[in-house]
């Protein structure tokens, strides 16, 4: 299984090893190296892909309000 979702990948930790691929975001272009690499994702580029690949700014604005309200949710609920 292949996960951005870090909350996703919390869940599954106890069960499975966790490897990801990572890649880089730079004004219009993203770029992968293509190596799999041991644990979790760290960072969160899906966003900033829909603004690269010019999704209408309602949606990006939206999928922004949505995941600030999952990270406060998510880290309440670590505490």
């Amino acid at each position: 299984m292949s996960t951005h979702d870090i909350e996703l990948t919390d869940l599954l930790s106890k069960d499975y090893e966790l490897y990801h691929f990572s890649e880089t975001v730079n004004n219009k272009t993203i770029g992968f190296d293509y190596k799999l690499k041991a644990g979790k994702l760290k960072n969160r580029n899906a966003i900033r892909i829909l603004e690269i690949n010019d999704y209408p700014k309602e949606v990006v604005r939206e999928a922004m309000e949505i995941s600030d309200k999952l990270d406060k949710t998510y880290l309440a609920n670590k505490i």
